[in-house]
């Protein structure tokens, strides 16, 4: 089998796959064989048909089929060995030479590629970009008390059960009071404090006030941290010199999508897949350039502390140790849920990447302030992950492999 390559554009490539009867022959020969035991046909004991009868009944679906496998092993091998860096997959040229299995024995195969550009990512440009902190002021501080002690409170003339369990604050800004006229709040007592935070020796009301302040903002940093990766990813996408090969892209969409989509509708929704490709281009080089990827032993360790969160290390002994790795090891047995830790160590690393390479501005802003910029901020909410999936596979190499499935004319 030969291939060659011509380029047919900047970002686009022509491959040319010659296949001889030398690379095709012996299969078909061993595959015949195999048909001959296994085949029943009317007339024959089963293994006693005749060679040419089995030639001339299945031997041309047999060479289509021998000649598909060198074509899509072929096309695989070759985009690994000479390193192409490939968008979508290859798709069969629309100036195909005819095949004909019948009179041929010598076949020629062409197939478009779109390849993805050579571009510099402009980290050191100061796009503006600001990492917002939620100040927590006293009336939020004083909310979400007067709230909890409603909470841990007890109907007018009963005692609060000793063994009450404390409810952990929700996510975000503290919510709306219960105007239940019949509770008797908590009092801010040691009782109290112990109930809420247990184990953290809360002494007197200044330091629980302290404590629901620290909580407070580790609740309100998450949706911050929402909006900088999303800024981060539109500043990228907009201000990165990254080229693509349209028309190619177009034609694979209407393919890869097996005419779900008309052309019209693939070009209105062109501009945000560009956007989608061009962010997880980005994506892959600054995770391939900078070694950012995520290993086994970190999903590992993710797991074992998270389920040790509330244990004293020093209570653990050897035979407790094992049936905590025993348990890990279960729970790495689930890919799905593998797969979203690995994700959110992987979003954590790319985002220690982000302060540390670009211009962030540091800016405090209160929760309304916040809530205002966010929902200016053009597609903030929408998911960031643009149909893709992260080329980390835990210390394991990605294999690429195009389906390579050619209709031909037997």
């Amino acid at each position: 089998m030969n291939i060659t390559r011509e380029n047919t554009g900047e970002l686009t490539a022509l491959l040319k796959i010659e296949i001889t009867p030398a690379d095709y022959s012996a299969s078909v020969e061993k595959q015949i064989a195999e048909y001959k035991k296994k085949a029943n046909i009317p007339g024959f004991r089963p293994g006693h048909i005749p060679t040419g009868l089995i030639r001339k009944i299945y031997g041309k679906a047999i060479t289509a089929d021998e000649v598909n496998k060198l074509i899509s092993g072929g096309i695989t091998d070759y985009i690994r060995d000479e390193n192409l860096n490939i968008l979508g997959n290859p798709l069969p040229s629309e100036n195909n030479p005819s095949i004909d299995f019948d009179n041929q024995d010598t076949f020629e195969f062409w197939f478009d590629l779109g390849l993805a550009p050579e571009f510099t990512v402009p980290l050191d440009q100061d796009f503006g970009i600001n990492h917002y902190t939620i100040a927590v002021d006293d009336e939020m501080v004083d909310k979400y008390i007067e709230e909890t002690r409603k909470r841990h409170g007890k109907p007018a003339g009963q005692a609060v059960p000793e063994n009450a369990a404390a409810e952990p604050a929700t996510e975000g800004e503290p919510g709306t009071l219960s105007n239940n006229p019949e509770t008797e709040p908590a009092g801010m007592n040691q009782k109290f404090f112990d109930l809420v935070y247990p184990g953290l020796d809360i002494a007197n009301e200044e330091d629980f006030r302290e404590q629901v302040r620290k909580d407070a903002a580790i609740s309100l940093s998450s949706e911050p941290e929402k909006l900088l990766f999303n800024d981060i990813t539109r500043a990228l996408v907009k201000n990165t010199d990254l080229p693509l090969p349209d028309e190619f892209l177009k034609r694979w969409l209407v393919e890869h999508n097996e005419g779900k989509y008309a052309a019209e509708e693939i070009d209105r929704n062109y501009p945000s897949f560009t956007e989608s490709m061009k962010w997880q281009l980005i994506e892959s080089k600054l995770t391939r350039d900078n070694g950012i990827s995520v290993a086994d032993r970190e999903i590992r360790d993710y797991i074992r502390t998270y389920m040790l969160r509330q244990v004293s290390t020093d209570d653990i002994d050897a035979e407790v140790q094992k049936r905590y790795e025993a348990i890990v090891d279960a729970f790495m047995q689930n890919k799905e849920q593998v797969e979203r830790i690995s994700d959110q160590i992987f979003h954590a690393k790319l985002m220690q990447f982000f302060r540390s390479a670009m211009t962030i501005h540091p800016r405090e802003v209160t929760y309304k302030e916040f809530l205002t910029t966010a929902a200016a901020s053009q597609g903030y909410g929408d998911e960031h992950h643009h149909g893709h999936s992260h080329d980390h596979d835990h210390d394991h190499e990605h294999d690429h492999e195009h389906d390579h499935e050619h209709e031909h004319n037997h």
